[in-house]
């Protein structure tokens, strides 16, 4: 009872969260789909046979390009457990290459009044996509043990509220800013709750994640005006126009939900951090003053500025990195480059979220050193 109590307003959020997600599916969330995928199915299958192959190897790009003919057994729809045959054609982009017991993943087209037709759309990647999850989240527990398992609560929590909320609410035409604080400051509550309980060290990293959350959207509001950036000016505009056209999205404001959402587990850890930190020093030596400590959160601060930063740069310019290689093949110019809505996107949402983590050193420092010392 004592351990629930602790946490109570991790449960009562965690119990409103669900039972809102709920009613919102059944009664706001508008439902729309850009075409009929009834007939298509994506299910599990085994190679139990090659029957015939033509490949031939390809020295530019290292791969043997052709096509196979395969018996597979479907592992699950209406053919579950039968035989059946496919081609697999293997292309440059589309290289999926089956031995015996390879795991597929089949696309089997099922028109009303005609034949099903079954093409080789991936390999299964899940068993293996859960195995590594597993590791993971086993590691987590074995060396953070109990604030381990809690930290994959949190995640968890966190993933549910995108993915139930956000991404529905925002797909139904609901502001996207709004939507994305609101997801920020329930993942950010539960999520410290969750590690630390009710305490002075959690309030004040909650406080201060939400503030630098706040000045990282309001640094990117100030960008994307100067720099005439909103939803429409990236690459799947023409599909969000569509989704618009149904649903009401609002396009200008999409890129701000994304930004948030992306900068918040920095700012959260950087939070926390300085909290923590503080936290011992004054459990050390309680004759510190506000300023003392305020002093010393800045100081242990500057330390993690640089890596921080280069961990949140450095993560934007990996996500594009594949497209600065396709840029360069083009002998794109520099100021083309620098202009372009897409590179603008990119930099823009690196330097608010780094600009978000500057600012939250000195207000995690000032709200966990005022806490900590003042009187009860």
């Amino acid at each position: 009872m004592g351990k629930l109590k602790e946490y109570r307003v991790v449960l009562i959020l965690v119990f409103l969260t669900i039972l809102s997600v709920i009613f919102m599916q059944n009664f706001h969330f508008k439902s729309y789909a850009r075409y009929n995928s009834d007939s298509l199915h994506y299910e599990k299958a085994t190679v139990v046979e090659i029957l015939s192959e033509d490949l031939k190897y390809d020295e530019y790009t290292d791969q043997y390009l052709g096509t196979q003919e395969l018996v597979v057994k479907m592992k699950d729809g209406p053919e579950k457990g039968e035989l059946i045959n496919v081609t697999n054609y293997l292309t440059q982009i589309h290289h999926v290459v089956a031995k015996e017991n390879t795991n597929l993943i089949i696309n089997a087209d099922r028109p009303e009044g005609i034949a099903p037709y079954y093409t080789i759309y991936s390999y299964d990647r899940s068993s293996a996509l859960l195995l590594c999850s597993l590791i993971l989240i086993a590691t987590i527990i074995f060396i953070g043990k109990g604030k381990g398992f809690k930290s994959i609560l949190g995640l968890i929590y966190s993933m549910y509220v995108i993915i139930a909320f956000l991404l529905p609410a925002v797909f139904s035409g609901w502001s996207p800013i709004l939507c994305s604080i609101i997801t920020a400051v329930l993942s950010t509550i539960v999520t410290l709750y969750l590690l630390n309980g009710k305490s002075k060290k959690t309030l004040a990293a909650v406080v201060s994640t939400v503030a630098g959350v706040f000045c990282a959207l309001s640094f990117f509001l100030l960008m994307s005006c100067m720099l005439h950036l909103n939803g429409f000016s990236v690459a799947e505009a023409e599909g969000l126009i569509l989704i618009q056209q149904s649903t009401g999205l609002q396009i200008k404001d999409v890129l701000f939900a994304g930004v948030l959402i992306s900068s918040l587990g920095a700012i959260m850890d950087v939070s926390m951090s300085i909290t923590s930190s503080l936290h011992e020093v004054y459990n050390h030596n309680p004759a510190l003053s506000a300023k003392e400590l305020f002093l010393s959160g800045i100081e242990i601060g500057k330390d993690m500025i640089g890596t921080m930063t280069n961990t949140l740069i450095l993560a934007f310019t990996g996500s594009a990195f594949v497209t600065l290689l396709i840029f360069i093949s083009y002998q794109v110019q520099v100021n083309q480059l620098l202009n372009s809505n897409y590179i603008s996107i990119e930099i823009a949402q690196g330097l608010c979220g780094t600009f978000g983590i500057i600012l939250t050193i000195p207000f995690a420092s000032l709200i966990t050193s005022f806490l900590l010392v003042r009187k009860k």
